[in-house]
């Protein structure tokens, strides 16, 4: 299903397409990283550039902050590539394909399914193999960069707990959902109908009646108030960006592909420490790694050479 293969692509890895630019754009060499360059073809197998853009020269093309973030997305990718290297960090073939399996496992889709959408957006195969190779490596490293355990203090979890408490209030979701069973044969045509209708703008409850394989389909898929921690965590995941009175987009699962209206969202307490300790540890172990992360990169970046051509 389009829906589904497009969100993998995206959030799997930095989105890489052909571009569509005004004739005027040649390949050209846009940048230099210590011993590597980048051409703007090779920039243009990055970043999907939506076919309606229209610029009138390449310096406008550029001028454009989101195409300058990416650029510098790209270099980083390169300095990545270049570090793991003199490391010794590498990722064999096999290792991409086990990760690629597991998408299309957990999101129910076929490898010519995949493929199809990929060649949809411009992007070769070994284009989308190149970017997960990519996230692993950049996995790897941040594992070795953050070589040393991330300890944190009982006074600075209890800090961060204090100061950051609506992250730990135990919310109730009052919710709508179409369920369609991965038993159906033609589960992602159905759930491809369904969305197209409540983008539509066909009722829920409707398109919940016609469509759902869920007991609450009688009720217009209203499952009624839901505590946040009891959801599995993709469907928590895919209603986090969504406004009361919105709908996900399709969340695959391992039982089959879900949409949930969000109706009301119900504050309840702050959960006491001692029963999100574990929670506020993780998030701080994140975060301090990531700031390690950074730190290394933004050196990584200043020890090298870096000539931007633009």
């Amino acid at each position: 299903m389009k829906l589904i293969i497009t969100f993998i692509i995206a959030a799997t890895i930095m989105t890489f397409a052909g571009v569509c630019t005004h004739a005027e754009v040649i390949d050209r060499v846009i940048a230099i990283v210590n011993d590597d360059i980048i051409t703007l073809k090779d920039f243009e197998a990055f970043v999907k550039i939506e076919k309606r853009t229209k610029f009138t020269s390449i310096d406008e093309y550029f001028r454009n902050l989101q195409m300058k973030d990416r650029l510098d997305a790209y270099v980083e990718g390169v300095l990545i590539k270049q570090q793991t290297k003199k490391m010794g960090i590498v990722v064999v073939d096999a290792e991409v394909l086990d990760f690629i399996e597991g998408i299309k496992k957990q999101n129910l889709i076929t490898d010519a399914e995949l493929r199809e959408q990929l060649r949809k957006d411009n992007v070769t195969y070994e284009q989308f193999k190149e970017g997960i190779k990519l996230n692993i490596l950049r996995t790897r490293l941040l594992m070795r960069v953050v070589s040393t355990e991330v300890v944190v203090t009982e006074a600075r979890l209890k800090g961060y707990y204090e100061s950051h408490q609506d992250l730990f209030r135990e919310e109730e979701y009052h919710i709508q959902q179409i369920f369609i069973s991965g038993q159906h044969p033609d589960i992602r045509d159905r759930a491809e109908k369904a969305y197209t209708q409540l983008t539509s703008g066909t009722p829920f409850e409707d398109v919940a009646r016609g469509l759902s394989d869920d007991p609450s389909a009688r009720q217009g898929g209203d499952i009624g108030f839901v505590k946040r921690g009891d959801l599995m965590p993709t469907l928590r995941d895919g209603l986090n960006n969504v406004q009361p009175g919105s709908f996900t987009q399709v969340i695959p699962t391992q039982y089959g592909l879900h949409i949930l209206k969000l109706i009301e969202v119900k504050r309840a307490e702050v959960l006491p420490y001692e029963d999100v300790k574990k929670i506020v540890n993780d998030r701080m172990v994140m975060e301090e790694s990531n700031k390690r992360y950074r730190d290394y990169m933004d050196k990584l970046k200043k020890t090298s050479y870096i000539e931007i051509k633009i």
